[in-house]
């Protein structure tokens, strides 16, 4: 089987979650796919994703597609404010001629965000799903592809800055920063699957399965693996930058 072979940090949720969301956009694009990881006990910091799948999965055609996509906010029952100006408005996303609904940050009843919803002040969903993708790559797709902007879902630590060491806050002054729009919008769709298991105070779970799983296995292997299947788990937790909450670096918890 053709494979796509991606290079990563497992400390970095969001590059964890972007793997997730390449093996859930295979799906959509109607390419089954096995997927699993392969990580160096001696280099805790790296390790790389293997997709397999029927056909060749491009990945400059994956990002095409995630750039040219169609996303709609779609009203919530109780919100006070339109979807265009609902700052948690679930979003239907259409990509590779599929329609998915994206809500992974908000509770079962639509009514309130869940923990795992880093943006504020001014930011919607609308906004998140129509900025980040016109900073998408398609040339050289990486996970180290990087933009300047205020918009982004929080997810990846490497775009979170601490207020006392800039000795200012960079939200305040409407000051756009390093982000990583590629990783962001896959760990997007990845959340939609694969949700961490825990809570804000213990600290959210996530496991890279070392054995071959169709995305339907993954998912569950992803939150509570089951005994006998190879994992590596990593737990993170959430901080905070100025009004804003980030994903941060997580710390391996089990091999």
């Amino acid at each position: 089987m053709p494979e796509l072979k991606i290079q990563f940090d497992p400390c970095n949720p969001a590059q964890f979650y972007a793997c997730c969301g390449l093996a859930e956009l295979a799906e959509l694009a109607g390419n089954p796919s096995h997927s699993r990881f392969i990580v160096e006990s001696k280099r805790p910091r790296q390790a790389e994703f293997i997709l397999q799948t029927e056909t060749v999965l491009d990945f400059g055609n994956v990002v095409e597609n995630l750039k040219q996509a169609e996303y709609r906010p779609l009203r919530r029952e109780k919100a006070e404010n339109p979807p265009q100006k609902d700052s948690i408005a679930p979003i239907e996303a259409v990509i590779f001629e599929q329609k998915v609904v994206l809500d992974w940050w908000l509770d079962d009843f639509y009514e309130k965000a869940k923990p795992l919803k880093c943006w504020a002040g001014q930011v919607t969903t609308q906004k998140l799903f129509s900025e980040l993708p016109k900073l998408l790559r398609t040339d050289a797709p990486s996970f180290a592809a990087e933009a300047f902007t205020s918009t982004r879902f929080g997810i990846d630590p490497r775009s979170a800055w601490v207020a006392l060491d800039l000795g200012y806050s960079p939200n305040e002054q409407g000051q756009e920063s390093q982000t990583y729009p590629l990783v962001e919008l896959l760990g997007a769709f990845g959340l939609q699957g694969f949700r961490p298991a825990g809570s804000r105070a213990q600290g959210f779970d996530y496991h890279l399965w070392l054995s071959p799983l169709p995305c339907t296995v993954a998912r569950l292997a992803a939150a509570q693996p089951w005994q006998g299947l190879r994992t590596a788990g990593y737990k993170f937790h959430l901080g905070e930058r100025g009004s804003y909450k980030v994903f941060c670096f997580s710390i391996q918890i089990s091999s």
